[in-house]
């Protein structure tokens, strides 16, 4: 598995700053469910070749589900690890090319970037080392 791109949105989710290093241009993707970000994501690579098609997760962690799931798009509400999970898994299905934190709750940007880091450590620990 590639490194996935995690991207901090601000607490009005418009302002998005890059956790990882990607270099393709991006194209940031609401969708209410998995499902229609995999379509979506298949549509955009097909009209758009050399993109990257950047999920929007909504996040409440540790979480509140009423919060998180008012947000119009893929939600998570619950534990860091249950949230690399999730990501670990958009990844790996191709439903996105990475995904924007945003935050349900005012959270702080640097708070959501710690939030980000971690998961990123997370996902590098779920890597097959090599021999």
């Amino acid at each position: 598995m590639a490194v996935v791109r995690i991207f901090v949105a601000d607490e009005a989710g418009e302002d998005v700053s890059e956790l990882t290093s990607g270099g393709r241009p991006v194209v940031r993707l609401t969708a209410p469910d998995l499902q229609w970000a995999k379509r979506g994501t298949a549509r955009i690579h097909a009209d758009r070749l050399g993109v990257a098609v950047i999920l929007d997760v909504a996040v409440a962690v540790p979480g509140d589900f009423r919060a998180s799931a008012a947000a119009g798009t893929v939600h998570y509400a619950g534990s860091v690890a249950g949230l690399a999970g999730l990501i670990a898994d958009i990844d790996s299905a191709g439903v996105a090319d990475g995904v924007t934190l945003v935050p349900t709750t005012a959270l702080p940007v640097g708070e959501l970037r710690k939030l980000g880091q971690d998961v990123l450590r997370r996902l590098a620990d779920r890597e097959p080392r090599s021999a």
